[in-house]
């Protein structure tokens, strides 16, 4: 604070206006009174000096520099006479002050003697001014509305008037919970009043803002403005345009209150014309009925010519609304949607969409010479890119110097091998908490470090054996581990016992959808016996997992490889060749069914370090546990890992960043199941705008992959409706936009078996004229050879025929009788 006055003292009026810190300002009391003292005592010419520099400098500052700006120069400006028309930036910062003092609490207690001993500004509403003495004094906010508080500012009322006039800072003077009285409308009625502005002033002013267009808290301001103005038709008539521009470009909530204006307001025939179709072509329901009442009374049948009132019926036809539609072609006498022979021939959409069944193959990254290698694999994208970055990160480090390892040493020191027992105290030592989520680049640091060997290896083998052998503990970072997380852990560990002297690892996969193929397997477990290496054996696992099925394949012509495990066993059972002949001799790995334990081709005693939870039927039921470890593990098990996201205890609202990784690992190697199609379809639902965008593209991958199943998709979506907490709007409109790229063959099942479920409902769901209305798009894009009954099921006819006789449910029975119009059926009556 003291360097604070010194500036003041000893700068010019620029100087000390650029040099005080006004976004870390102090907050207590008595310096602020202290810093206006000796502001003050410079002088009025030093302070209108100061004044414009501090405001000049400070136009585009945050709300916080501003209320500090204002909290000092106001002061000064009244205690001087100091004019605010000569600050083009004061408006502004004027406008976040006031924000910020109406929003803080008053207190009704406060008297001279309280206010004086107020110690922190921040917390409520505190001014400062400085009285006839030249002494500052505190001025607490203890009026009872906005214009009595401004009643205590002269430069309130220009100030306000000049809002209007610049864009968007009406909006800054609103706060959130504005109590009664404390709105610019009541300040500006209240000013009207007394005089202070004229009427027309205000109107003028209003109509400035209303020309530009600003944000909608601005918009809101106006519209509360407007209520107290209640303009009369003379004062509409001056501005028809104006009003007319308004109706179509304004939110909502001012457009509505736009259009009760000018329907009280005499128009001539072009004005109706012309707000006819800006209303009936925008959304909102509310404002086409009012204008639907005033087409039918006495004020527009009276008093305009038949052409001008056909042209706004006209209008009213093409309305989104079908009820509005239905008025409009009665009123007409003429049908409701014309055919135009000139109308372009439907979309394309059946079955025109990209199909590459065939497997992309697993492409490896290239090394960058511009980045660190710990930049370029320390990326958290989806599991094939991290394949990627492990892969990339073997053949970097393999056989470098040991001056590399010293380097890296250096960078991360805080990386240290684990304890004897690290659980010995109960306490686990924080890097390794690490393990429970790994990367390559913690399998680069653990490189780096120099004491991850084999010993580190089974310390980390033990943590996850106490762990997942306990009750679930959120507080031990191996407790929600399950099984399958941890065989991906302890390969990592393996990884980084072996990194700098092994080039590959053995499950890296040969395809982009994860599976292994023998092509790649095989020379990798040459080269680790011409090496003299030992495999890892959650490695060796993960490897086999990604194989699938290996039923049809000569298991006694594979090569007899001598690979031993990376724990020194002389078991000739535990030999890698032996364990994929064996492996390959017994079908390879078969998903099984849902509840259903796993089961092995081969003993699970030749994995002793795999846990063993993984082969008991309760792994269905670990979703619980961390979901690290899904289906890009295993890619012909997809259905365990949709299982895990549907069971009642799993959070359904996915963030981006799990659902775009997620997504990916559902691109699998096996066809997907009932349970991926439900989970597919309980996202393509979400309340979550970026998760719905995700999933789409997701969808579009495996629908290009031909993975996506128009049968189970079909099954999935009344089952899931059924089950209850559906959005069938969201779902529809995303299942919609994957129609549009062409796969319309795969959509169109799912919305039939909709249509056949909510005829089915004793209650109507939400959503429903939506499906109605989608399949009437659709009905067009079916070529006629494919409206087979298969494809047109009579449950599906007769679905629409009971919905289109509901006359309660005004929007679906007009979208049923629509769809049936579509398909040739003759509407109900």
């Amino acid at each position: 604070m003291v360097i604070h006055i010194l500036t003041v003292v000893l700068d010019s009026p620029v100087s000390a206006a650029r040099i005080l810190p006004w976004r870390d300002f102090p907050i207590r009391t008595v310096h602020i009174l202290l810093l206006l003292d000796v502001l003050a005592s410079r002088g009025e010419s030093w302070c209108r000096g100061f004044v414009a520099a501090a405001i000049a400098r400070n136009a585009r500052s945050g709300e916080r520099t501003a209320i500090n700006v204002v909290r000092c120069c106001l002061p000064l400006m009244l205690h001087f006479g100091i004019e605010p028309k000569d600050f083009e930036a004061y408006p502004r910062v004027w406008a976040w002050f006031y924000r910020s003092l109406v929003g803080a609490r008053s207190h009704e207690v406060w008297n001279d003697e309280s206010a004086a001993h107020f110690e922190y500004t921040g917390w409520s509403g505190v001014e400062f001014r400085i009285g006839n003495d030249g002494r500052a004094q505190l001025f607490p906010k203890m009026q009872k509305s906005l214009l009595e508080l401004w009643d205590q500012d002269a430069t309130a009322p220009e100030t306000l008037l000049r809002c209007f006039e610049l864009p968007n800072l009406l909006g800054a003077l609103t706060y959130r919970f504005n109590a009664e009285n404390w709105g610019v409308e009541t300040a500006v009625r209240g000013y009207i009043e007394r005089g202070t502005f004229s009427r027309e002033s205000v109107i003028a002013h209003v109509h400035t803002a209303l020309a530009r267009g600003d944000s909608m808290p601005t918009q809101r301001v106006l519209l509360d403005v407007l209520k107290v103005l209640s303009l009369d038709p003379r004062e509409m008539a001056a501005s028809v345009p104006l009003w007319l521009s308004t109706v179509a470009a304004a939110p909502g909530f001012l457009s509505g209150f736009a259009l009760q204006l000018l329907l009280k307001t005499p128009l001539d025939g072009r004005d109706l014309e012309d707000l006819s179709a800006t209303v009936f072509g925008r959304p909102e329901k509310n404002l086409q009925k009012q204008l639907v009442r005033h087409l039918k009374s006495q004020a527009v049948t009276g008093n305009y010519d038949g052409a001008v009132v056909a042209a706004c019926w006209q209008a009213a036809a093409g309305s989104s609304d079908l009820e509005i539609q239905a008025i409009a072609t009665k009123t007409l006498g003429t049908p409701r949607t014309p055919t135009d022979p000139e109308a372009p021939a439907p979309a394309q959409l059946w079955a025109t969409g990209v199909r590459q069944p065939a497997e992309k193959p697993f492409a490896p990254l290239r090394r960058d010479p511009r980045r660190a290698l710990a930049e370029q694999i320390d990326y958290y994208g989806s599991r094939i890119q991290e394949e990627q970055n492990l892969e990339l990160l073997l053949r970097a480090l393999y056989r470098r110097p040991p001056e590399l390892r010293e380097e890296y040493r250096k960078k991360y020191p805080f990386l240290v091998s684990p304890p004897d027992n690290p659980r010995a105290n109960g306490l686990l030592e924080t890097s390794w908490g690490h393990w429970a989520t790994p990367s390559p680049g913690f399998v680069l640091r653990m490189w780096a470090s120099g004491e991850h060997n084999v010993a580190a290896h089974r310390s980390v083998m033990e943590l996850l054996r106490c762990s997942m052998s306990e009750p679930l503990d959120y507080r031990d970072p191996f407790g929600a581990t399950n099984p399958l997380g941890a065989v991906r852990i302890l390969r990592f560990s393996e990884l980084a016992v072996v990194t700098g002297t092994a080039a590959y690892s053995l499950a890296t996969p040969s395809y982009a959808n994860f599976r292994v193929s023998f092509e790649r397997l095989i020379p990798a477990l040459q080269w680790y016996e011409r090496e003299g290496l030992a495999y890892g054996e959650a490695d060796m696992f993960q490897a086999l997992l990604r194989l699938g099925p290996t039923s049809g394949i000569d298991a006694e012509g594979l090569e007899r490889l001598d690979v031993k495990p990376l724990d020194g066993s002389d078991d000739p059972e535990r030999n890698a060749g032996r364990i994929l002949r064996d492996w390959v001799a017994g079908g390879g790995f078969v998903a099984p069914q849902v509840d259903e334990p796993l089961t092995l081709p081969l003993q699970k005693e030749r994995f002793p370090s795999i846990p063993q939870h993984l082969f008991e039927a309760e792994l269905w039921n670990t979703a619980k546990r961390s979901s690290d470890g899904n289906a890009a593990e295993v890619p012909f098990w997809p259905e365990l890992g949709a299982v895990w996201r549907l069971r009642p205890w799993v959070d359904s609202s996915w963030s981006e960043f799990e659902v775009s990784r997620l997504g990916m690992d559902a691109w699998v190697a096996d066809d997907l199941g009932v349970h991926s199609h439900e989970w597919i379809v309980r996202a393509l639902a979400s309340a979550h705008e970026k998760t719905r965008d995700a999933i789409v593209q997701i969808v579009l991958v495996l629908a290009e992959a031909g993975q996506l199943s128009a049968d189970h998709l079909a099954a999935a979506a009344p089952k899931c409706l059924k089950a209850g907490g559906l959005s069938l709007g969201r779902l529809v409109r995303n299942l919609a936009l994957v129609a549009y790229e062409g796969y319309l063959d795969l959509v169109w099942p799912t919305l039939v078996a909709l249509v056949v479920a909510i005829g089915e409902e004793q209650r109507l769901p939400a959503g429903s004229p939506e499906i109605l209305a989608s399949c009437t798009e659709f009905w067009d894009c079916i070529p006629v050879g494919h409206r087979t009954a298969e494809n047109v099921p009579r449950e599906f006819v007769a679905a629409v025929r009971a919905l289109a006789s509901l006359k309660s449910a005004t929007k679906t029975f007009l979208e049923a009788n629509r769809l049936l119009s579509a398909m040739g059926i003759q509407p109900a009556r």
